[in-house]
């Protein structure tokens, strides 16, 4: 039997061995970087996504206020009807003709009501926008597990495959320490 042979062969497949053990376990720690990369997005995209959904909460606060406010509204313009009715009546005069309420604040009121409507319309928008963008980031959050999962995955893979590369080299080291003998008994 040729032992020199084998002694080499089993030489062989122990530095190939090597190498695979090195090559996995490099890209174990290439993927192990990764992920500590990935977790660190993935926390910030749900910072964002908590800050989008408070701002969405707020806005939505200030958009049901609306209802509340036009009834405050309404309220003020029905007390304005009612005290220029009631200076009407108190202040007659033959000279002159009474001023009434409702035409002196009629214009501020209208352009208050005008304003309420135009803050409540961009809060809607800005609302929207906001909402659209904490599904966004829901949808990079989901997109972005996933990705971590693969990379545990490839971790989980490398790992495995580097102990199987290890056994391999055991297993060659202990044929060419066999092959290596053999060797030396022959001669």
């Amino acid at each position: 039997m040729d032992y020199e042979y084998y002694y080499y062969e089993s030489r062989n497949r122990y530095y190939n061995a090597c190498s695979e053990v090195n090559n996995c376990e490099n890209r174990a720690n290439e993927l192990r970087s990764e992920r500590q990369q990935k977790i660190s997005y993935i926390n910030q995209l749900k910072a964002d996504l908590r800050k989008h959904q408070n701002a969405s909460s707020d806005l939505n606060t200030a958009i049901n206020k609306d209802s509340e406010l036009q009834s405050d509204l309404s309220k003020i313009t029905s007390n304005i009807n009612l005290a220029s009715e009631n200076f009407g009546s108190m202040a007659s005069s033959s000279s002159g003709t009474n001023k009434s309420l409702n035409s002196v604040y009629s214009t501020e009121s209208s352009k208050t009501k005008n304003t309420l409507t135009s803050v409540i319309s961009t809060l809607k928008s800005k609302k929207t926008t906001v909402d659209n963008k904490v599904s966004e980031l829901q949808e990079s959050i989901n997109r972005a597990e996933s990705e971590l999962q693969d990379i545990e995955s490839g971790i989980s893979s490398a790992d495995s495959a580097a102990s199987d590369w290890r056994s391999e080299r055991w297993n060659a080291s202990f044929d060419m320490e066999y092959y290596r003998r053999k060797m030396y008994e022959e001669e």
